[in-house]
């Protein structure tokens, strides 16, 4: 999705001065057993990179803080100032607060490999409530050095938490191995193969779809004009956020691209990996589990959450301040081939309702054809999208 793009474009921005809607809930594990060994270092040597190495002592620091926060209460006092709700908004979407109880044994900390070569990752042995065993992660992200400095590494925190939130299971665990690569991969050629075909089912399917959308002109182009400019309105309303919400939406947004498996996949490299993954979200669960399911109950709920969500997707994309004409260009490309693929069969739940509402016979057969048939034009647009985004975020720096 473009949150993707957006976590990782934060996070640049944030060096210099991934990352909607959709938190996964993981099921608890019990603690594997740790190996590896800590890094060690010369004490003859005060002055070696071990000594200083700020990153393991930054990492303990922030299980402190994460163990000190109590959880908010999600409907906070009216008295509270848009910076403090800002600061706030990570225990308020549960992403930065630890269980009453919970006992963490920082002596056991563990630094994993990881394949970032900007990222460090250190576990910790942790109890939950009732006794229950599980590891605590934290993630640091390496900031970039003040520009004439010789100063040591700064590290910016990242995750903090239990790891059990960030394994995969199911499905999405699958979207990370070879196999589903490779299928997707054969799925992509298929569609060209199709595309390429003349009379081909999918062109067939295309053209019936672009037909329905000449049908409904106007009502697509009202649906369309609607929702983007929600989405610009939420953006516009996240410029005016004031400074200390930047930390804090990029902490949950970050959070959510993470839980969906997408942060690992895009920081492998491997573009296929970060395709599928992208498409899966944004195809599967995105438009079909939920956009087509409630464009599918007669229209309305389909309009009223895609305009309660695209306005909150907006507000991240306010804080985007500082990009060059490139990376915008980019940016603005991917929005409008991910935004109209949803928006699309946002108004497909409009022309259902139209015809069911329209005289004439078979109106409940022509009203859900017209609706299915906006699924293949909304594939195709994230496809390309799925494939758009990874490259596009191995090209800018």
């Amino acid at each position: 999705m473009e949150l993707h793009l957006f976590a990782h474009r934060s996070r640049n921005l944030t060096r210099a001065v991934l990352a909607l809607l959709w938190l996964v809930a993981l099921s608890a594990s019990t603690v594997h057993a740790q190996g590896g060994q800590p890094p060690t270092t010369d004490p003859t040597a005060p002055q070696s990179a071990a000594a200083q190495d700020a990153a393991p002592a930054m990492a303990d620091e922030a299980v402190r803080e994460w163990l000190s926060r109590a959880p908010t209460s999600i409907l906070p006092s009216g008295s509270v100032t848009a910076e403090e709700l800002c600061r706030q908004l990570p225990s308020l979407f549960g992403t930065n607060a630890a269980p009453a109880g919970t006992e963490v044994r920082l002596e056991d900390r563990i630094e994993r490999d990881s394949e970032d070569p900007d990222l460090r990752v250190f576990t910790y042995a942790a109890v939950r409530p009732l006794e229950q065993l599980d590891v605590v992660e934290v993630r640091l992200r390496r900031a970039a050095p003040l520009s004439g400095t010789s100063a040591p590494e700064q590290w910016d925190v990242e995750f903090v938490g239990f790891r059990t939130s960030l394994e995969l299971s199911g499905v999405r665990a699958w979207l990370q191995t070879p196999t589903a690569w490779w299928l997707f991969v054969a799925f992509s050629l298929l569609v060209l193969v199709q595309l390429a075909t003349r009379g081909s089912l999918l062109r067939r399917w295309l053209s019936a779809g672009f037909e329905v959308i000449r049908q409904h002109r106007r009502l697509v182009i009202g649906t369309l004009a609607a929702l983007y400019g929600m989405f610009g309105l939420g953006a516009l309303s996240g410029s005016a956020l004031p400074d200390e919400c930047e930390t804090a939406i990029i902490e949950v947004v970050t959070a959510a691209v993470t839980s969906l498996g997408a942060t690992d996949a895009y920081a492998s490299g491997n573009v296929a990996r970060a395709a599928v993954t992208t498409f899966y979200q944004n195809f599967m669960v995105v438009t079909l589990s939920v956009t087509f399911s409630l464009a599918a109950l007669l229209g309305v709920p389909a309009y009223l959450f895609a305009a309660l969500s695209f306005f909150v997707q907006g507000i991240p994309f306010g804080l985007l301040g500082g990009a060059g004409f490139l990376e915008s260009l980019l940016v603005l490309v991917l929005l409008v081939l991910e935004l109209t693929a949803y928006f699309l069969v946002v108004a497909g739940g409009g022309m259902l309702l139209a015809t069911l509402l329209s005289p004439g016979e078979g109106r409940l057969f022509r009203a859900y054809r017209k609706l299915l048939l906006t699924l293949p034009i909304a594939m195709l647009l994230l496809l390309v999208g799925a494939w758009y985004e990874p490259l596009i975020l191995l090209l800018v720096p």
